[in-house]
């Protein structure tokens, strides 16, 4: 296992800055995409070695597949990839898909409808009732007599068939869809609100050339460092004042 790992460790090579992440993502560049979120997939795996044991190198394998399948989806189009948050934000939620649909089809369904499941259930109302909130494995266990780590499996599961009930690619107006499509209306709302300030305050006018460009950038919907956000947001803030005086 150290050495397929080790291997596995070696094909992850991280992109250094946002930019060359959404570079590589809008020029279809798949390669580096996958050497930059191949950490990611390894990340989510090992997380669960504690369960698997070597089976974890096969989670590994199929939650890369799956982030490699949704960016290919959202580079062609045959998915939205939601504007409300960075891509990496996206493929972290994939990612953690991706080790449920694996528990979902691996470790067996209808844990729901099982005596376990149904045990389970029972102990985690005991539980949060006398505790006032969510009990923990390992509690759960110990109230039940069973090892921890079935209590972790049973859960997974359980969680699995919870996040494939909101794929957005099976079903429609599911939660997860509207709380994006929220997401989205926000935003909306927030850079037309922007836009109608800068054009009222004429604020790119009070703005240096190297705000107007960072300006520029935001409103094309790139994503900018925080740096940057922070440096273009005093810059807009200073711009209108600087606006509202002149008016007054």
């Amino acid at each position: 296992m150290k050495d397929t790992l080790r291997l596995m460790a070696e094909a992850a090579r991280p992109l250094a800055t946002r930019e060359e992440v959404m570079r590589a993502f809008t020029t279809g560049d798949f390669e580096a995409l996958m050497g930059h979120y191949y950490a990611v997939a390894m990340q989510k795996g090992l997380e669960k070695a504690h369960l698997l044991g070597d089976e974890a190198l096969d989670l590994i394998q199929e939650v890369a597949l799956h982030i490699h399948k949704t960016l290919t989806a959202w580079r062609a189009g045959e998915r939205v990839l939601p504007k409300s948050k960075w891509l990496s934000f996206w493929v972290d939620v994939e990612a953690d898909r991706g080790v449920r649909e694996w528990f979902y089809s691996n470790r067996g369904t209808g844990y729901r409808s099982s005596r376990l499941a149904a045990a389970i259930n029972r102990a985690v109302a005991r539980l949060q009732a006398n505790l006032g909130r969510e009990p923990r494995p390992e509690e759960i266990a110990q109230e039940l007599g069973i090892p921890p780590e079935v209590v972790e499996e049973a859960l997974a599961v359980a969680e699995a068939e919870a996040i494939l009930s909101l794929d957005d690619t099976t079903e429609e107006g599911t939660p997860y869809r509207e709380m994006i499509a929220q997401e989205e209306e926000d935003d909306l709302a927030a850079f037309e609100a922007l836009e109608q300030a800068i054009e009222k305050y004429r604020l790119k006018e009070h703005l240096g050339q190297e705000e107007v460009q960072l300006l520029d950038r935001f409103l094309e919907g790139e994503d900018l460092e925080e740096d940057d956000l922070t440096r273009l947001e005093e810059a807009l803030k200073a711009a209108m004042a600087r606006a509202q005086v002149k008016v007054a």
